[in-house]
């Protein structure tokens, strides 16, 4: 008596469909299904960069990366689409943040002409301009003049010194409004002295070598994942990661590195 084969899944279903056709409203009933490896993504990552790249936006880049990866899978290669999406969701979350260089030079033309324009119109006019007035002093559109503004702001630091409250009228300011404790959460000191270790250690390190270690210690990749967005082989990432940590020993001593690597 013949076995009965199992019957594929809705999903498998259009997989079939669309792998056959190419239709596009297979493809974005794919992409729909996917989307939940989008936003998990992009909630890990919205975590580590700055307040004024926003979750949104790194979804919007990390769903261009999955509608590739559906557009580029092809199952004989016998990866599953969930490991094969990631690395282009990585990818593409990567290239989008490249793109963002706050030390570009239209960024920097941008911040000289505004601050002049921002003076000039304050003093023709008695007062702070607005962004609407100083867009049109500069012959940009509105939408153009808060994305540059943006962009501008993502190379600016800011200290906790600057969300310490007033003095109590002891002394001293211990109240913490923004502290607030989840008694049920982990202790995140571990984490955030980790995440300033990486930061400070990777000063004085190329672009590449700085993305290895935010990649590797705080996104969770995978050498050969880390490959994959950088365009390098597994054993060349390895390479270059067993070279920084051989530098930081050198330039901090070995605890340091040894701390970082834990």
């Amino acid at each position: 008596m013949p076995v009965k084969s199992k019957k594929d899944s809705p999903i498998d279903s259009v997989w079939k469909r669309y792998l056959k056709t190419k239709k596009v409203e297979d493809r974005n009933t794919l992409v729909v299904h996917y989307a939940d490896l989008v936003h998990s993504h992009a909630a890990r990552l919205s975590r580590r960069l700055p307040a004024q790249i926003s979750y949104d936006e790194i979804c919007s880049a990390a769903f261009d990366g999955l509608i590739e990866a559906v557009e580029a899978y092809d199952p004989k290669h016998k990866a599953k689409f969930e490991t094969f999406c990631q690395q282009r969701i990585s990818g593409a979350v990567m290239d989008w943040l490249r793109s963002l260089d706050p030390q570009s030079r239209t960024v920097r033309t941008f911040e000289k002409h505004r601050m002049i324009a921002k003076e000039m119109l304050d003093t023709e006019i008695g007062r702070p301009p607005t962004a609407e007035e100083i867009a049109r002093r500069m012959n940009i559109s509105v939408r153009r003049y808060e994305d540059l503004c943006r962009l501008s702001q993502l190379g600016k630091e800011v200290h906790f010194s600057s969300m310490e409250p007033e003095d109590n009228g002891q002394g001293h300011g211990t109240n913490r409004g923004w502290d607030v404790r989840d008694t049920n959460a982990e202790d995140p000191s571990s984490c955030i002295t980790r995440e300033m270790l990486t930061e400070h250690v990777a000063k004085g390190l190329a672009r590449e070598e700085r993305l290895i270690l935010v990649l590797y210690y705080h996104e969770g990749l995978t050498m050969a994942e880390i490959g994959a967005v950088l365009n390098l082989s597994e054993s060349r990432v390895s390479q270059i990661h067993k070279d920084i940590l051989q530098r930081l020993r050198q330039r901090f001593g070995s605890a340091l590195a040894e701390e970082l690597a834990a």
